[in-house]
């Protein structure tokens, strides 16, 4: 999305929505959301009032910007239900490419930076967030390039430094230097469940007494992403070797070397008492 889009264009699609959906907690009213349905569908049954949109190159972007805070969004799937508040907007979007009836493949959710203006406001945020992933059925996710670790390891370089280049253990909570130390580079939790990887990332900026967080959660489809990562890394890899500089074979041999540091990386973890833990 091209930096300013949302903020240029006009509120051009109007859904016949006479109410929205109601959630039921302190009156508060919620937009419900889904993956791999077809996007025009899932707006018009979203209980959103109105979204800015566009088309191009065959994909379909669906916006939301300045929302009111006591509204919620829901990314609504049974077993999966996340419900998230204080939103500033929300993005979903389509590619008629992928020949599946334009659905939704993405949704993105930038929360307000009105809705944490402390570090315990953030954490109390992010911790609601993480209990409904556990509570549901997601799953955590590993990257391949990452160690399968639990706890503290999962930030920790292998001189047990901080390091934080993978995404964090949900099931640990980390303790407040280190919290303060990490979340000033983006990091990420990650979840996997029916076909959907979830993203949570976090990052503030401080200036004397003022925080500022920005926090965003996505959901992805899986397959989709995959598949487009594939696709990018061989028209990579084919453009490097045409153009003679080995790009297959030096992938092959970064990729040889990530192995190998990931089992150090888990085998220092089961040395400072953490667990190497099954990947989804």
């Amino acid at each position: 999305m091209k930096p300013g889009l949302v903020a240029t264009l006009a509120l051009s699609f109007s859904l016949a929505v006479t109410t929205p959906t109601h959630s039921g907690a302190k009156g508060m009213d919620t937009i419900d959301l889904d993956i791999g349905k077809n996007i025009n569908d899932t707006a018009r049954k979203s209980g959103a009032p109105r979204f800015a949109t566009e088309t191009h190159w065959g994909a379909t972007f669906y916006e939301i910007v300045d929302m009111p805070l006591d509204i919620a969004v829901r990314f609504g799937r049974a077993g999966h239900d996340i419900t998230a508040q204080s939103i500033f907007s929300l993005t979903m979007f389509a590619d008629s490419r992928n020949n599946n009836d334009l659905a939704v493949e993405h949704i993105a959710l930038q929360f307000s930076r009105h809705a944490a203006k402390t570090h315990n406001e953030a954490r109390e945020m992010i911790d609601t967030l993480i209990a409904q992933f556990r509570k549901g059925q997601w799953k955590r996710h590993i990257p391949p390039n990452c160690p399968a670790v639990s706890g503290r390891s999962a930030y920790l370089d292998e001189a047990g430094q901080l390091e934080a280049n993978c995404p964090l253990d949900p099931a640990y909570r980390i303790p407040a230097d280190d919290w303060l130390e990490i979340m000033q580079m983006p990091q990420t939790y990650e979840w996997l469940g029916d076909g959907v990887v979830a993203r949570l990332q976090i990052k503030y900026d401080q200036s004397g007494t003022n925080v500022q967080y920005d926090i965003n959660l996505d959901f992805q489809d899986f397959t989709i992403e995959q598949q487009r990562n594939a696709s990018k890394k061989a028209r990579e890899l084919a453009e490097g070797d045409a153009k003679g500089w080995n790009s297959t074979k030096n992938h092959h041999s970064d990729m040889a070397a990530t192995i190998l540091k990931v089992k150090s990386l888990e085998a220092r973890a089961v040395e400072r008492g953490d667990h190497v833990v099954p990947r989804d």
